[in-house]
């Protein structure tokens, strides 16, 4: 039996020796909002740490649907990661200092799972709003990809009829005017829970 909660959205903390993250910025912004039907959590950028993390909060709060956040640094528009591939591959250290390369994420698991959030409505929400909107083929290697995949499948296998889907933001900054657009847009996007999560493939 599903709680009260519509939405689970989440970000995640500074990577990279970056002083600040635009997801984590945009999930604090939300969190103060307190709205009722929104569960917000900022995840460390830790394989380890932030599987666990997606995992409690799918557990604790049954969602319809998760809207996992991520910054692409060096991208201009907003981009919806399209698939969660079954693969952690990144040269880069997490936050903790671990390497993960050519690795199933699960061993058993489809080698992905498609985005079920509605994007077509998103990326009519992100115009309507005055930003632009890029489709991706998957999330990388690397943390973001990793806790994608990880809701995916337990969406899957645990919690079916949960959508889940990820979205890259570009980097801005706590004075840019463009961080408020972005709250503007994910806080329309968790507001639109109307009918059930279908797979989409735009």
């Amino acid at each position: 039996m599903r709680s009260g909660m519509a939405t689970v959205v989440t970000g995640f903390e500074p990577f990279g020796g970056a002083g600040s993250n635009a997801s984590e910025l945009v999930v604090t912004a939300l969190a103060a909002s307190e709205d009722p039907g929104l569960a917000t959590a900022v995840l460390p950028t830790s394989y380890r740490r932030a599987e666990a993390g997606i995992g409690d909060l799918l557990r604790s709060h049954r969602p319809r649907r998760v809207l996992m956040l991520g910054l692409a640094d060096g991208a201009a528009r907003i981009r919806f990661e399209q698939v969660a591939l079954n693969l952690n591959d990144a040269l880069a250290p997490d936050n903790d200092g671990e390497v993960r390369q050519r690795q199933r994420i699960v061993a058993q698991a489809p080698v992905g799972y498609w985005n079920t959030l509605p994007l077509g409505r998103m990326a009519e929400t992100a115009r309507a709003l005055g930003e632009e909107v890029e489709f991706s083929r998957d999330a990388g290697g690397y943390v973001c990809n990793h806790v994608f995949f990880t809701a995916a499948h337990l969406a899957a296998t645990e919690f079916p009829g949960t959508g889940t889907g990820f979205v890259h933001l570009p980097a801005v900054e706590v004075s840019d005017k463009r961080l408020g657009r972005f709250v503007a847009i994910v806080r329309s996007w968790a507001a639109d829970a109307q009918g059930a999560p279908s797979p989409s493939r735009s």
